[in-house]
């Protein structure tokens, strides 16, 4: 019979090195957030911490109104642009699903940002925020 503790060690190794390696892709959230002057709070939730240049991110845009309420009657449009140059039409599809509007983002250079949303409900007046990311790394 061999001794089995060397290759328990290996992967015991290789498995915390691997699983090391990949946490910081999906540890960490960034999260921004505005209060309307109507009182609704509209917050942006992106899936990951730094945000990284060239790379898919889920991200959830939730609004609450001051009394509590998740409206999921809203239409959202939500831009991507660079303040410091021109860009080409950079615009996540959201959609409503279960209690925020989801949808995936994708900043293509490196620098800092801005995501525009503007949000339009039935019978409301249109507001649009604007939310300033500071860095996005490469």
């Amino acid at each position: 019979m061999t001794n089995q503790a060397p290759r328990y060690a290996l992967s015991l190794l290789l498995a915390s090195l691997i699983l090391t390696l990949s946490l910081p892709a999906v540890a960490g959230e960034t999260r921004y957030g505005k209060t309307l002057p109507d009182g609704c709070r509209c917050e942006i939730v992106f899936a990951a911490d730094p945000l990284t240049t060239m790379t898919e991110i889920p991200f959830a845009i939730t609004l609450t109104e001051a009394n509590g309420v998740l409206p999921s009657d809203a239409t959202l449009t939500v831009s991507l642009n660079m303040p410091a140059m021109p860009m080409p039409p950079n615009r996540p599809v959201t959609r409503w699903s279960g209690d925020a509007y989801r949808g995936t983002a994708v900043f293509t250079m490196a620098g800092a940002w801005q995501v525009q949303v503007r949000i339009e409900r039935p019978g409301n007046t249109p507001h649009e925020i604007t939310f300033e990311v500071a860095e996005v790394r490469m």
